[in-house]
């Protein structure tokens, strides 16, 4: 009986015994074979039939062997052609940059600056994107957050929520899985000698190492939760307080309480949103304030949860959204859930927002102009590339005469462009190297190269960096590539067949045009930043930040240590108060005023301080007065707060704030936020019990008020150390990231004006070289110096002129859009626009100037010597 399957195998073992067979190749004949029996079979023939005519169809083993050895002969042929041909393509891109190095230099040095700026730019993009994506848990990690509706105003959106919040998600929900709450505090460190107020503290809930991925180096979270007065210390204090020495079991006193430390956790990364160096236990607060556990009235502190895999989180967010209302009643506050991820570079510009934080806006910008510098370096390459056909027209039109194919020429010339951005990614990668600790500096990060190529990313950064470098090799080549390999041979070996009246009007002269418009939309940039930055710096804030030092307190001994500090020689004023000028965050919704409509919810924000602190700050008093020392219940308000409460004659009126407060004065609106913030409206009360003293000392004491205000404090206080802060530089950080900001587009700027500027010195040199008999001929019929630079500088001034065309009005509705982030904001002034005009034409006129003059200049019997 026949076996087709035997059959089968039984063929197909004489093909593997065959030498000019692998499996490859036996394995496709099976298949073959087998679609062909089954064929056969289906047309109606016995088994047997089918298998020896689908046999017979293959013919002689031999004859079938012979054939396949040919097709691998040609195959190892082809590749080695291929390779060849690569190799030769490579030869002769270095033979033609060793033969114009000058041209070959422009593009190299355009290229590097370019790849330089993109790979600088996008180290700081990819950290900037890492925040918080090392949290194992980072998906199922959320912030709770609030949007507040007042009367009156737009959302109020609120980044911290009250006390019992977290916990009541945890037990309602069933999508909260858990839930952490974090304060941010400050105690002072005392251990033997050291006595140090350590900033970079918090207060969390025992669940806090269940959900965020900071390890513990040593020690253990076991009794955390039941010791309520234990610390986790990070190992930068860990080494500062027990050198040499394991801290754990060890005791140490935080503000006057003890505390035992149970673990030390490894240092908390640049790219966390979460800043901080010791923990304690959140119980511990509780404890000693019960009555806050179960409070909804005040947003004071940071909640986070973890919701269940399989959780979605528009549904819960729609679950959760009156859980305050729930529990508060008349709260005009909704709630919803922040992914963790979206908190550095969120665009809500929330209330007591953390101080880690990002602007997504900046991190566009600098991409774009990544992108931006990176086409201008590849339109160099284009230009002068395409510029330089008439001298490699002879060459195409050889190559193709001898049988060169035009697959074959674009591939010669994209080699040379790949070859010429490879040797620019190598002078880059070293001249990155070199600047990033400068980089590191101005962006105020801490980037490190060697910690990228040990993190297991090497590989990936070096791959994706040759892709870069592929890419801008390609296109920048792709257009001349195509352009010399479509020249005719019959044309291309024609004297100056190439240089036509389209090729003057054409596409180089739109890539000139772009590169300068790119470069006056920075410029225009540049100079807007510049001015915004000096206006915030310069802004009438409503006091005087200048000479302006202060220091924290111990409630109840400050207005003695004020009146002494006003004793002291160099000092003109000490005032007391318990918010920052720039950051006041108390509001309520809950105080009553004469008129006020009862249907309405207005929130004010609210602050205290002395007789003192409004001569102190230089405040303007507009209407009434300002505290004196026999106030009682007295209080100022601002004009915005005029405005809001409706009061055309406020002072002599009340307010009800838990008692009756006698209006005495409306101060001058003063900015009591950042400049991104319109003024709102503002309550100061005349208190007694404030913990923050303002020290306004005389031009000249700088070097002395430390000293000074340093004796009167350890009289009052021995056993602490002096922490004092100056209030101008508490500004130049607020407003740190506008600074980098402005820095950086100055350099972007400068950059991308010297990368269009070396290609139009490159351009025009080509040009003058092209026209050098010209030139001569003209000179010996009697042109002027004067007329040969105009013939030469012309056709290229105009391009710069039409790209400011261009240029200013798109430079307008981008910076106008830019200011639109700024509640107090510069009016774009034309001589923004002017400026940028002029320097623009300035940078492009010397830099074409110096090879017109040179070619105008020069003795045309040089030029016409060969003729």
């Amino acid at each position: 009986m026949f076996d087709l399957e035997s059959s089968i195998q039984l063929w197909l073992r004489l093909f593997r015994k065959h030498q000019a067979f692998n499996h490859g190749s036996v394995r496709e004949m099976e298949l073959h074979l087998r679609d062909h029996i089954d064929d056969l079979i289906a047309q109606g023939h016995e088994p047997h039939e089918a298998f020896e005519k689908a046999v017979e169809s293959f013919g002689e083993i031999q004859i079938v062997a012979k054939e396949e050895l040919w097709n691998q002969k040609k195959k190892t042929q082809y590749t080695i052609l291929n390779i060849i041909m690569l190799n030769n393509y490579f030869q002769i891109a270095l033979r033609n940059m060793r033969k114009h190095k000058f041209y070959a230099m422009i593009n190299i040095i355009g290229l590097t600056v370019g790849l330089s700026i993109v790979m600088l730019i996008g180290l700081f993009v990819s950290d900037e994107l890492s925040f918080d994506q090392f949290h194992i848990k980072k998906d199922q990690l959320y912030r709770v957050v609030e949007n507040q509706y007042y009367a009156g105003q737009e959302v109020f959106p609120v980044a911290v929520t009250p006390t019992a919040l977290g916990p009541s998600l945890l037990d309602e929900y069933p999508e909260v899985v858990n839930f952490t709450r974090l304060s941010n505090e400050n105690f002072r460190f005392e251990l033997g000698e050291k006595k140090i107020r350590e900033t970079g503290g918090i207060m969390v809930d025992d669940r806090f190492f269940e959900m965020f991925s900071f390890p513990l180096v040593s020690g253990s979270l076991s009794s955390f939760k039941e010791q309520l007065n234990s610390l986790l210390l990070s190992e930068e204090l860990a080494d500062k307080y027990f050198p040499d020495q394991d801290p754990v079991g060890k005791s140490i006193t935080l503000s006057d309480e003890e505390f035992q430390v149970l673990g030390v956790f490894r240092d908390v990364p640049n790219n966390s949103h979460l800043d901080f160096k010791y923990v304690i236990n959140f119980e511990n607060y509780i404890t000693k304030n019960p009555d806050r556990a179960n409070s909804y009235g005040s947003n004071w502190l940071y909640t986070y949860v973890e919701l269940d895999p399989q959780a979605n989180l528009q549904e819960v967010n729609e679950k959760v959204i009156g859980q305050i209302k729930k529990y508060s009643e008349g709260s005009v506050t909704d709630i919803y859930l922040q992914p963790l991820t979206d908190i550095y570079l969120g665009e809500v510009d929330f209330v007591v927002e953390v101080d880690r934080k990002g602007e997504m806006m900046y991190v566009r910008i600098f991409a774009i102009v990544a992108i931006f510098i990176l086409l201008i370096s590849c339109i160099n390459f284009m230009n002068l590339s395409t510029a330089r056909s008439a001298k490699r027209a002879k060459e195409v039109g050889l190559r193709k005469t001898i049988g060169a194919s035009r697959k074959q020429l674009i591939l010669q010339f994209l080699s040379e462009s790949v070859l010429l951005s490879f040797s620019a990614l190598v002078i880059a990668s070293g001249l990155v190297a070199l600047v990033l600790p400068a980089f590191n500096q101005l962006t105020d990060k801490s980037i490190d190269l060697l910690v990228l190529l040990d993190g297991g990313n090497g590989f990936a950064l070096a791959f994706g960096l040759l892709v870069v470098s592929i890419l801008t090799g390609l296109l920048a080549g792709s257009y001349p590539a195509i352009y010399l390999s479509s020249i005719r041979p019959i044309h291309a070996l024609q004297a100056h067949a190439v240089r036509s009246k389209r090729q003057r009007f054409g596409l180089r002269r739109v890539l000139v045009v772009l590169q300068f418009v790119i470069s006056v939309i920075l410029i225009i940039g540049t100079l807007v930043v510049y001015q915004q930055l000096d206006y915030i710096q310069n802004i009438d804030l409503g006091y005087n930040r200048n000479h302006i030092l202060y220091t924290y307190l111990p409630k109840g001994r400050s207005e003695v240590f004020a009146a002494e500090v006003r004793k002291q020689r160099g000092v003109l004023s000490a005032g007391r108060t318990n918010r920052h000028p720039s950051y006041v965050l108390s509001s309520s919704s809950g105080f009553g005023w004469p008129g006020k409509d009862p249907n309405e919810t207005i929130l004010l924000h609210n602050m205290g301080m002395d007789e003192h602190y409004s001569a102190t700050m230089e405040m303007k008093m507009v209407e009434g007065r300002s505290f004196v020392h026999t106030d009682s219940a007295a209080v100022i308000i601002n004009e915005k707060a005029r405005e809001v409460m409706g009061l055309k004659d406020p002072v002599g009126q009340s307010i009800d704030a838990g008692g009756d407060w006698k209006i005495v004065g409306v101060v001058k609106n003063f900015n009591f936020k950042s400049i991104h913030t319109p003024i709102e409206p503002l309550l100061i009360f005349n208190e007694t019990n404030l913990n923050r003293v303002f020290i306004r000392f005389e031009p000249g004491e700088e070097g002395n008020i430390v000293s000074t205000v340093s004796q009167v404090w350890d009289q009052f206080f021995p056993d602490r150390e002096f922490d004092f802060y100056f209030l101008d530089e508490d500004f130049d950080r607020l407003y740190a990231a506008e600074a980098r900001t402005s820095k950086l587009a100055t350099y972007f700027a400068v950059l991308a004006v010297l990368i269009s500027c070396l290609g139009l010195f490159g351009l025009v040199s080509y040009a003058t070289e092209q026209r050098t008999k010209e030139i001569g001929i003209r000179k010996a019929l009697g042109a002027s110096v004067q007329n040969l630079f105009l013939l030469l500088t012309y056709d290229f001034t105009r391009l710069v002129l039409f790209s400011l065309v261009i240029s200013i009005p798109l430079g307008w509705y981008v910076m106008s859009q830019w200011l639109e982030n700024y509640a107090y904001r510069i009016d774009l002034s034309i001589w923004v626009f002017a400026i940028s005009a002029t320097l623009a034409m300035f940078i492009a006129l010397v830099t074409v100037s110096y090879q017109s003059i040179r070619a105008s200049v020069s003795n045309p019997v040089q030029a016409l010597r060969d003729e």
